[in-house]
């Protein structure tokens, strides 16, 4: 007869299978992108030591396997949030010098895909308390949702506006829309299910997920003139102001985290 004490039921058996699949992709992958990255500097100390085909293999590599831990990602995230193990760890966040680093990080990828970034805000600080890491994850998905398949024009828009308890940090592009139902769907409370077309699936899903874990609304709208995702975000003055003078950021280890996301969400689909 089993022990009980080894027998795991469903839940625990899917997490430990989601776990180590996961970890058993992103440890080649690591190895990939670490290579890649050595063959990489290679070619920036030495311009004329690669033909521009190997170079163009050498960037491909890289964004194939940054994409490829990016899908590792969201599927443990995915089924993280459907078992409700994703918990927030709030800290201090002075918002809008962060969302403007953000938009500042992400303008050259933009650019190689032809879209112009812009962001507005209309005060010079703003705190909140919120999960970074998190927080992160939901603009970065949103910016390359809004580039990647809603820039048609060539705009995408950051505007955060603070308003009384809340405020808004809007991202909007000038695309074609979201497909059919998506929004209806994800402005509600169904759980994920593909789209019929590409793109704007398991990562929106994932940031409504993320937004309840960190307490923000997200709502989207969506038409043949552009789509808007906007975030309504609390604002804990107090709480916020305590932990700043506690438990200041590391501004040097936040902004190479930044730089890792941006480069992970925006590796060449």
């Amino acid at each position: 007869m089993d022990d009980p004490k080894n027998v795991q039921d469903p839940e625990q058996h899917a997490q430990a299978f989601l776990n180590s699949f996961c970890h058993d992709i992103e440890s080649p992958l690591n190895v990939i992108l670490t290579g890649t990255e050595l063959l990489a500097e290679a070619g920036r100390r030495s311009p004329c030591c690669y033909t521009p085909q190997q170079e163009h293999a050498i960037q491909s590599i890289q964004d194939s396997a940054a994409v490829l831990g990016r899908m590792a990602e969201n599927i443990l995230d995915a089924y993280q949030c459907r078992v409700g193990n994703v918990a927030a760890r709030r800290q201090a966040l002075e918002l809008v010098s962060h969302v403007s680093q953000l938009a500042e990080l992400v303008r050259p990828c933009a650019a190689r895909q032809g879209v112009a970034i812009s962001f507005s805000a209309n005060s010079e600080t703003l705190v909140v308390m919120t999960d970074r890491v998190l927080a992160d994850r939901v603009v970065l998905n949103l910016l390359s949702n809004a580039v990647y398949h809603g820039g048609a024009r060539g705009h995408v828009w950051l505007d955060l506006q603070q308003g009384g308890e809340w405020c808004s940090l809007q991202v909007r592009d000038d695309g074609p829309g979201l497909p059919a139902g998506l929004a209806e769907r994800l402005n509600g409370d169904a759980p994920f299910a593909p789209p019929a077309t590409r793109g704007g699936g398991l990562g929106l899903y994932l940031c409504r997920e993320f937004c309840k874990r960190l307490g923000w609304h997200m709502r989207l709208t969506t038409g043949a003139d552009g789509t808007t995702a906007e975030l309504r975000i609390p604002t804990d003055w107090m709480a916020a102001g305590d932990e700043l003078r506690s438990a200041p950021v590391s501004a040097l280890l936040e902004a190479d985290d930044m730089r890792r996301m941006v480069l992970r969400e925006f590796a060449q689909r």
